[in-house]
């Protein structure tokens, strides 16, 4: 790939040599560098940079047949020469225009269109299968669903900022319906942003935290009141179950229980009782 040595109006400043550059600089703006999952938004801050610096047209040419302004073409090589690594660069080295290692840097990343649309449908289906289980939280959930989405459209499938919203929402646990349902009916879908929804869900997690903290304290201190009034009966019983074995009745001179316990004066008092109600019936009629 040709380079030119000569410093254009706009200088190219780098900030190292080889694997350790990565960042530089065109009068202000840094050159981002492209990385092997990035290319929907490099692509994107290329564009503005390159419009910035008057290259996007030696870049994208309406006509194919249209001539090639040299010093542009030169300065879009140089930009995107600073924004890629060494193994991309040795790569495109062949190619003799800007346009030409634009448009292999897009097929490198994102492939030939049936690729392309292979690999669209694949993460098309997890993002229609995605669901929040009841122990995710929602930093996680929401890391899972951004990465899902960021995926698919850096693969060119603008997917609409609406539909992430109500696919998000409608793919939270059972938890957070209720904030879901209320986002959905009170608030402006159309119009608002992923970030803004995510946002919402936070809250109403940071909510149900405190809620639950209290739950467990309260459950703590219930259980401290059982066991201490356990602790409780447990002493009376105890001394229920006192070792009479030592123990000697005066009533019988029998071991094991005391005189008002005895079932020799129980069985006593019985007979006395039946003999006094046989003694009194002539009397009474």
């Amino acid at each position: 790939m040709p380079r030119d040595d000569a410093s254009p109006s706009r200088a190219i400043v780098s900030s190292g040599a080889g694997n350790s550059m990565t960042t530089a600089t065109t009068g202000r703006l840094p050159y981002p560098m492209l990385t092997r999952t990035n290319y929907a938004a490099w692509a994107m801050r290329m564009k503005y940079l390159l419009r910035t610096n008057g290259a996007w047209g030696a870049v994208v040419r309406k006509k194919e047949s249209e001539g090639v302004d040299e010093s542009k073409d030169q300065l879009a090589l140089s930009i995107i020469s600073q924004s890629i690594d060494d193994e991309t660069l040795l790569r495109v080295a062949e190619k003799e225009t800007a346009s030409d290692v634009w448009v292999a840097l897009r097929s490198m990343h994102v492939g030939v269109e049936r690729v392309r649309e292979a690999r669209i449908q694949s993460l098309r289906l997890d993002f229609d299968n995605l669901k929040m289980s009841d122990a995710e939280s929602v930093d996680d959930f929401a890391e899972k669903f951004m990465t899902l989405v960021g995926r698919i459209r850096e693969l060119g499938d603008a997917m609409e900022e609406k539909y992430v919203v109500k696919k998000l929402l409608r793919t939270v646990s059972n938890k957070f319906m209720n904030v879901a349902s209320s986002i959905m009916l009170f608030g402006d879908i159309n119009s608002m942003a992923m970030e803004e929804a995510i946002g919402s869900l936070k809250a109403h997690e940071e909510l149900l935290k405190g809620r639950e903290v209290q739950t467990e304290e309260q459950l703590l201190m219930a259980r401290g009141h059982d066991s201490l009034r356990g602790r409780g009966r447990g002493r009376g019983r105890g001394e229920g179950r006192k070792d009479k074995s030592k123990v000697q009745c005066y009533n019988c001179q029998e071991y094991g229980h005391y005189a008002w316990e005895c079932p020799k004066k129980e069985k006593e008092e019985k007979a006395l009782l039946a003999q006094g109600y046989t003694s009194d019936e002539p009397t009474l009629l």
